[in-house]
């Protein structure tokens, strides 16, 4: 057996592959100071919620994560504190950014993608996670935009 997280109670992993999409599938992350901040506020919720973000990168109209250590937390309050966090303080602070393309209260669409990713398989989503968004940038602009990469052993 690997070695696994462990609590008082419990000894195990849990991981998910999560994907954000902004409100009528906008194209904001084009901007480098919109994808920044927006990445930072995910960052600062997943850190509140005791969740550790295994990678993160955005295409142009969407944002995945790795979230590691996701076992304290359901899935629908993990991505509702995420997009309820990173939505208030994007459009309380910086709406000058993308008020072109959102409007509204909306920052992020409704819904959401998740996956509960295995022991096994949790390499194979991180890098999909990490290298999967060369595909969605080649088709726009020939140019791969990484923001972060975090192995699972920083920011802990």
């Amino acid at each position: 057996m690997g070695t696994y997280p462990s609590s008082t109670h419990c000894l195990g992993e849990s991981n998910w592959h999560i994907q954000l999409t902004p409100a009528f599938r906008q194209d904001i992350f084009r901007d480098t100071l919109t994808r920044e901040l927006t990445v930072a506020y995910l960052l600062e919720a997943a850190k509140s919620l005791g969740i550790h973000v295994g990678a993160i990168e955005c295409g142009s109209d969407h944002i995945h994560l790795f979230l590691q250590e996701t076992r304290k937390v359901s899935v629908v309050s993990a991505v509702q504190k995420l997009k309820g966090y990173s939505s208030y303080k994007m459009r309380k602070g910086h709406r000058s950014l993308f008020r072109q393309k959102l409007w509204g209260k909306k920052f992020w669409s409704g819904g959401y993608f998740y996956q509960t990713v295995g022991t096994v398989t949790a390499a194979s989503v991180k890098k999909y996670v990490e290298d999967g968004q060369a595909k969605h940038w080649e088709k726009q602009d020939k140019q791969q935009m990484t923001l972060f990469n975090y192995s699972s052993s920083s920011s802990r």
